[in-house]
């Protein structure tokens, strides 16, 4: 049975994003350090979604009114905070775009048909478009490779969202891979159904083992362990054959003693026959060597999962904690709701303080106000509403406006 493979990869910079994107396009003449892949094949590759530009060109273009909003914002911010799009893309905590990888194993895509190849590669579309939720406006390109030994596809997403923001009471962009997928929880989901999904459409595929905290090799350190021992072997056999051919030749040239199964070799036949005898001997003892390396390699897999019991039982242990943290936040909240249903009930109180002409309690009821607007107790309406038509009116406007210029900032550093 063959594996349903789908891993995800964040893109962090615009840089790395064009770098990806010469790869999965194919734009170089040859690919030294991936030997892999036949750059005289490439013809073969299907776009299941075009790109037909760079892909810093693509990723502009979806993000246009994203960037029409940050430039706007730009044109208030100060001029030592001020910073271009591509910076702020940049600098930003979030990805720029995500790359997803569909596959399986060699196996699974022996003897497929073009046509069912393209099957499994529609399917594979189907799961991001209806189960991760992405739009085909999002994808900057989805390539099913065929120039390798094993199928798969590259889809590049940028995860670009539009939301309410309440620190500023209005919608704005961002770009959000945890909208898409918001934890490893949620992910382990997405393998069930990405499995369920190709299954439902009569592909034989097995979900891979949950929950194994094991982490996956990446793709080039993969193909570096295999190529070191494919390399290791075939070196070995060279050498070996290489002897074992000289030896049969200088057997079938040898004189033989007559009247005896004796046979005469020189001194260079001599030499040859040890050098063989030589060679077997140090590959005895590499696999001794190696014998060695896996009972090690036994040792190191029991020890962790000596190791991964005791972290199930301090997750365990965890779980239970995050329960009561979520108690505690619940009460939290509780309290919170609380003290808002008081403060709304002391508007009023605080209007008519600002409203008399006692100086000192006006000033303290500003600094309250401020406090409680910065911790997300009062929202700019509220301030406003307090303030209107008293000598504080215009400090609190101004102190709004500096406020939402502070917050816009912070949201994109």
């Amino acid at each position: 049975m063959s594996y349903a493979i789908f891993r995800c990869q964040s893109i962090n910079t615009l840089a790395d994003l064009s770098h990806i994107g010469s790869h999965n396009k194919r734009e170089k003449e040859s690919y030294k350090s991936n030997p892999d892949i036949r750059i005289e094949d490439s013809i073969n590759n299907i776009e299941l979604v075009k790109c037909t530009k760079k892909y810093r060109e693509k990723f502009y273009e979806i993000t246009k009114e994203y960037k029409k909003e940050h430039d706007e914002k730009m044109k208030t911010i100060r001029q030592d905070r001020y910073k271009t799009f591509d910076q702020m893309v940049d600098d930003s905590k979030s990805c720029v775009a995500d790359e997803m990888i569909f596959t399986s194993g060699p196996e699974f895509f022996k003897d497929m048909t073009k046509e069912e190849i393209l099957k499994w590669a529609n399917g594979c579309m189907e799961f991001v478009y209806k189960d991760l939720g992405y739009t085909k406006e999002q994808v900057i390109q989805s390539v099913l490779h065929l120039d390798e030994k094993t199928p798969h596809i590259h889809c590049v997403v940028v995860p670009l969202v539009k939301k309410f923001d309440k620190r500023v009471n209005k919608e704005r962009y961002s770009i959000s891979k945890r909208d898409y997928i918001k934890d490893q929880n949620y992910l382990s989901i997405l393998q069930d159904k990405y499995c369920f999904r190709l299954n439902n459409l009569g592909f034989k595929l097995e979900r891979g083992e949950k929950g194994t905290k094991i982490k996956n090799l990446s793709l080039g350190q993969l193909k570096g362990i295999t190529r070191q021992y494919e390399r290791l072997a075939n070196k070995s056999i060279k050498n070996i054959e290489s002897e074992h051919l000289k030896i049969i030749n200088i057997l079938k040239l040898s004189k033989k003693k007559a009247f005896s199964d004796s046979i005469i070799l020189n001194g260079e036949s001599y030499h040859i026959l040890l050098k063989y005898l030589d060679l077997y001997t140090k590959e005895i003892q590499n696999q001794v060597i190696y014998q060695n390396f896996f009972n090690d390699l036994d040792d190191y897999i029991f020890n962790y999962k000596e190791l991964e019991k005791e972290y199930n039982h301090s997750q365990k242990v965890i779980n239970n904690l995050e329960e009561e943290c979520e108690k505690l936040d619940q009460n939290n909240n509780n309290l919170i709701e609380s003290i808002k249903h008081i403060l709304e009930m002391l508007k009023d109180f605080f209007r008519r303080i600002l409203l008399s002409k006692n100086e000192v309690d006006k000033n303290k009821t500003i600094n309250i106000l401020k406090e409680c607007y910065e911790k997300d107790l009062y929202n700019s309406y509220d301030l406003i509403d307090i303030s209107k038509d008293t000598d504080k009116e215009i400090e609190v406007n101004d102190f709004i406006k500096e406020e939402i210029l502070e917050k816009e900032y912070d949201y994109f550093v």
